[in-house]
């Protein structure tokens, strides 16, 4: 008896060691602090938008994430970077969107930071949100927005500009010269006539103002993962700005400046995803590979259908992986695309 139940330990042990064995490992995750100069607040947000307002400031809440290398990067570059530049114009607020501290966002509602970030419906780390002095959002940048763009988005409410137009006719004010030529992609199509495909439909927003479109193009949209999964679509690159005559998704006639405009795009590079004829998911913020090719398979793969937020969906796929023994680096670029 003794003998038969030291074989089953040993059974087990080895079944515990191999189901270790075969589990892979989640990294790329970054550690990171708020700056010291950022406001220590009693996040009462009618307060702080009133006493922002009195320096002539509008006030910016930073909501995060720990372990978020977007948030890590973002921080780093635009916020340690030129901190009095933030400060001349903005009181910054640090939340953590999975916090339990406790906010009140309009004199009498109380909500946790994670109850917060559940009724914003942040999907985007980080999520920042600018106020006026009501305490009104008046402008937000979900995800992360490199330092040109997100000088363009500080200027933009800074300036007060945003109760007369929109940040897309803001920022073509402001550029005065090309930076950008358009770079080719074997998965791109020329296509003039959206309203004849049957296929999920991605567009690929961009005008030769784009400070992020070198990254995106070199280090994120040739992986041979990325192109895995943007075969999957009629991948389509519009120029923001141009006027060449084409047919929407819905039939109508139009160019790409106006449907860009209908359709809200605020900055380039901006993807939106299509499937069955309607807007899925969208993001103007730049993304790993790992989350990029998560949100494409998100909708590539019907999978909106099951999770109604791509969140949801990246966190189930990702175990998936890691259950099949492949590691993930949240910041690698060869990440194996959906399965």
């Amino acid at each position: 008896m003794l003998r038969l139940l030291s074989v089953i330990a040993l059974i087990l042990a080895f079944s515990l060691n191999a189901n270790a064995a075969t589990t892979g490992k989640l990294t790329g995750g970054l550690a990171h602090e708020f700056p010291d100069w950022f406001k220590q607040s009693f996040l009462d947000f009618k307060e702080d938008a009133a006493e922002s307002a009195a320096s002539n400031k509008h006030t910016i809440i930073f909501m995060t994430l720990t372990g978020c290398p977007y948030c890590a990067r973002m921080l780093k570059e635009s916020f340690y970077a030129q901190p009095e530049l933030v400060q001349r114009d903005f009181d910054t607020i640090g939340l953590n969107i999975r916090g339990d501290r406790m906010v009140m966002i309009d004199g009498k509602t109380e909500l946790s930071e994670k109850q917060l970030a559940r009724k914003m419906r942040v999907r985007f780390t980080p999520t920042i949100i600018f106020l006026d002095e009501n305490a009104k959002t008046v402008f937000r940048v979900n995800g992360y927005w490199d330092p040109v763009q997100f000088r363009y988005a500080m200027s933009y409410v800074a300036s007060k500009s945003y109760k007369t137009m929109k940040i897309t006719d803001y920022v073509k004010q402001q550029k005065s010269k090309p930076v950008w030529n358009f770079a080719t992609h074997k998965s791109m199509q020329n296509i003039t006539d959206f309203s004849k495909i049957k296929t999920p439909l991605l567009l690929l927003f961009e005008d030769k103002s784009c400070t992020a479109c070198k990254e995106l193009h070199e280090k994120i949209l040739n992986l041979p993962a990325v192109t895995k999964e943007l075969d999957a679509y009629t991948f389509v690159r519009l120029d923001s700005r141009s006027n060449q005559a084409i047919t929407d998704i819905d039939g109508n006639r139009t160019t790409p400046e106006k449907w860009a405009e209908k359709l809200n795009i605020r900055l380039t590079p901006t993807f939106i995803a299509f499937d069955e004829g309607k807007e899925r998911q969208r993001f103007d913020s730049k993304l790993y590979s790992h989350h990029f090719i998560s949100i494409l398979s998100y909708v590539s793969g019907g999978n909106y259908k099951t999770y109604d937020n791509w969140l949801k969906y990246n966190s189930a796929r990702t175990q998936k992986i890691l259950k099949t023994g492949k590691n993930i680096d949240l910041r690698d670029r060869n990440v194996t695309a959906s399965e």
